[in-house]
């Protein structure tokens, strides 16, 4: 595959080249900009990224960040998702034109302020001592020890389950206590998974560079606040990849024709007729109208996403003829997130996926 790979948006009104390599170790990372934005790119030639190995993806993940990261030390940058691929100049022009007042808004609204990613880990082997004390617990084991022979297998995925449980309330109740604890001089939190049971707490927290000194004293307090029992890890300074991630998808007829046939448009329609297409359709296949059933929940997030593509088509033709569904948003688990927490998932970018 040969394209643009697209590492951000920055405020700049210079085409220039940064002095650091891009994906793939053979090309340099530079900028074209338009009416004061820039877009950071350098051309690739390589692998199709949903063709790549686990090992190749998080190789190139890493790199993606250190592009990412390299830029965030003289401009706020806005990060494209990883994986997001161009063909041409002319697309990156497209690009920066139709997007460009999401792109402002978006810069102007981060430009003062960082990510800083804090994670807990507890030592399991004191947590489940602790828990093997809990009375529900020595009550239930006593009783089945207390049974002629060995335990059933039911018996001992019993108390498992209670001591899994018990682990699991613990962890909700020190998780919601540090995440009260730091809140206030935060100015968004977004909960990352948590990937094993040593952790207790994997939260992105978007704050003011101004207040940056002040958060690390409040994780340090945290310390004290549970008698340096939780191991506290500081993460940071990131770029905002957790809460304003530009995700680009190309709009290709086949895709925009499958949507109108959703919603039963006709050949022409306008964005109007679009949201009063898929109020009703809907209100018709509301999960709520028949909770549980997965079929429905998938039909109308098959809906919903027919709806925001052909709005998103009917404003691109409206501005300057745009062939791309543009999102800046929270980046959640279903996409790739920066490497310290998440292992590589589903990897999108300008597909037609």
């Amino acid at each position: 595959m040969d394209g643009k790979y697209i590492y951000g948006i920055i405020k700049t009104s210079d085409s220039a080249i940064l002095g650091i390599i891009g994906l793939g170790g053979a090309n340099q990372v530079y900028t074209v900009s338009y009416r004061g934005l820039g877009c950071v790119l350098s051309d690739y030639s390589g692998t199709e990224f949903s063709s790549m190995s686990k090992e190749e993806l998080l190789r190139c993940l890493l790199e993606h960040q250190v592009v990412v990261e390299h830029v965030m030390r003289e401009h706020a940058v806005l990060p494209a998702k990883f994986g997001t691929v161009l063909d041409t100049y002319d697309e990156v022009h497209d690009l920066l034109s139709q997007g460009y007042s999401q792109f402002a808004d978006a810069l102007s609204w981060i430009e003062d302020k960082v990510e800083v990613e804090v994670a807990a880990t507890w030592d399991m082997d004191q947590v489940l001592r602790e828990i093997g004390q809990e009375e529900a617990i020595v009550c239930t084991r006593e009783a089945i020890n207390s049974r002629p022979g060995q335990p059933l297998l039911e018996e001992r995925i019993h108390i498992g389950q209670m001591v899994k449980a018990a682990m699991d309330r613990r962890r909700d109740i020190y998780r919601e206590r540090m995440i009260s604890f730091l809140k206030p001089v935060a100015v968004d939190v977004q909960p990352n998974t948590l990937v094993s049971d040593e952790l207790v707490m994997n939260v992105a927290f978007l704050i003011e560079k101004a207040t940056q000194d002040g958060f690390d004293s409040l994780v340090r307090q945290l310390n004290e606040v549970f008698h340096n029992r939780i191991d506290f890890r500081i993460i940071g300074t990131l770029p905002p990849y957790s809460f304003a991630t530009v995700e680009v998808t190309r709009l290709s007829p086949e895709r925009i024709e499958e949507a109108r046939q959703l919603l039963g448009l006709g050949d022409v329609f306008s964005e109007p007729e679009v949201r009063r297409a898929y109020r009703r359709l809907a209100a018709e296949t509301h999960p709520d109208r028949r909770p549980g059933e997965a079929l429905v929940k998938a039909q109308f997030l098959k809906l919903r996403r027919a709806s925001d593509l052909l709005i998103a088509y009917c404003r691109g033709q409206a501005e300057s003829g745009g062939s791309f569904l543009i999102n800046i948003r929270r980046l959640r688990d279903e996409g790739v997130k920066h490497l310290r927490f998440a292992e590589v998932g589903a990897v999108a970018g300008a597909s037609d996926d």
